[in-house]
């Protein structure tokens, strides 16, 4: 089954397609493809579930480029631009981590006792989806297993293009783009395993970019004074791949240094995202991403893994709540910064003008009354008495 929609954004047209080229595609087959025209280069966009691993492929090429998906039954085998794209970039949620945090500070640490489970065996479900000329959004879920074969949770995860600049509506609220994604991951009542009585959750990602082997992404964090869309942070976490690092033109992931705990988001349901340190890595053979990026040569592509992990000490762990869920944005070019708005400016401008204008009437006051009273008289006695 094919859906399409046509858009048009501030400059680019989108427009966007479930499993092109398969018509014997089932509804449990996802792959989404959405193409982004503007007015000097294309951006096309592939959100793949197709081999069990969550992905995003960003790659950008000329205005007229297009890209042919060849399918086998119901397994996407080559992808084909027109032309050889000038940039790409994509990110991938590889692995899930259960770690029994002893330490109790949230930080996944490897040395901790932990399970690894490779996404690559999931089946995805197509749960919701809305490809209009407005939107272009899916949302799957899929059921975890052990090694046992026995079902011990879900994660959901919906992916979002909006063709316009704004903010989510959901928190923590993130900036879209015509040339970003926003992608959210919910981990729902999964079971610890045997003899862990601290456990959490992490995720693995996995970042891919056309940029020297040798470099690496750029992680900043960037401070902010505004707290209006997310309450309670003032972090921007910012991932820069080389490119748009030295040169201003790349791939990026931006996101808030905060989980959700229960599936109403709220301040009081937050909890703190940590991150790693990157580490470089291969793409997996039976990955999209291998086939995506086949032609590239190891010397040419960068790879790397960053993990993020979820919750803060004495919060009960995953099990306090069996949930978590964490959003972040993935896009092309300069990442959308924060734009203060005119309440926080009134906010602002009463919360100094007002001390400054009282202090200024003070003033006045006793200037006005200084000046209103008689000079005192001076009576000097003269205290010699003849």
């Amino acid at each position: 089954m094919a859906l399409l929609s046509l858009a048009v954004a501030h400059d680019r047209k989108i427009s966007s397609v479930i499993n092109p080229g398969c018509p014997q595609c089932s509804d449990n087959t996802t792959l989404v493809y959405v193409k982004c025209e503007g007015a000097s280069d294309t951006i096309h966009q592939i959100w793949d579930f197709t081999r069990g691993i969550p992905t995003v492929i960003f790659a950008v090429a000329g205005l007229n480029s297009t890209l042919t998906i060849t399918w086998v039954l119901e397994d996407p085998k080559t992808f084909e631009l027109s032309e050889a794209p000038s940039y790409s970039f994509a990110v991938a949620l590889d692995k899930l981590y259960e770690y029994n945090d002893l330490d109790d500070n949230g930080h996944y640490d490897p040395k901790l006792p932990h399970h690894i489970y490779d996404l690559d065996h999931l089946t995805w479900h197509r749960n919701e989806s809305n490809i209009t000329d407005k939107e272009a959004m899916v949302r799957l879920y899929a059921n975890l297993y052990n090694e046992n074969t026995a079902d011990f949770g879900t994660i959901w995860i919906k992916l979002d293009l909006l063709p316009y600049k704004d903010y989510a509506a959901e928190l923590p609220h993130l900036i879209h783009t015509a040339n970003s994604t926003l992608f959210d991951v919910s981990l729902a009542n999964l079971s610890r395993s045997c003899g862990y009585n601290a456990s959490r959750y992490a995720l693995r990602l996995l970042l891919a970019s056309t940029d020297a082997a040798s470099q690496t992404m750029h992680l900043t964090v960037r401070k902010s004074l505004d707290d209006e869309h997310t309450p309670g942070v003032f972090e921007v976490i910012e991932i820069k791949t080389p490119a748009l690092y030295d040169e201003e033109v790349g791939g990026y992931l931006q996101f808030r240094p905060v989980g959700y705990v229960q599936p109403e988001r709220g301040v009081a349901s937050s909890t703190v995202a940590h991150f790693s340190y990157f580490n470089r890595t291969n793409l997996a053979s039976n990955s999209t991403l291998k086939r995506f990026y086949d032609e590239y040569a190891k010397a040419k592509l960068l790879v790397q893994t960053m993990v993020v992990s979820f919750g803060e000490g004495g919060d009960g762990y995953y099990a306090q709540h069996n949930y978590t869920a964490w959003s972040f944005a993935a896009g092309y070019g300069l990442p959308p910064a924060e734009s203060v708005s005119w309440f926080v400016v009134l906010v602002l401008s009463l919360g100094l003008g007002v001390p400054v204008m009282m202090t200024s009437l003070c003033v006045a006051f006793a200037m006005v009354r200084r000046r209103g009273q008689p000079a005192s008289r001076i009576r000097f006695d003269n205290e010699d008495d003849d």
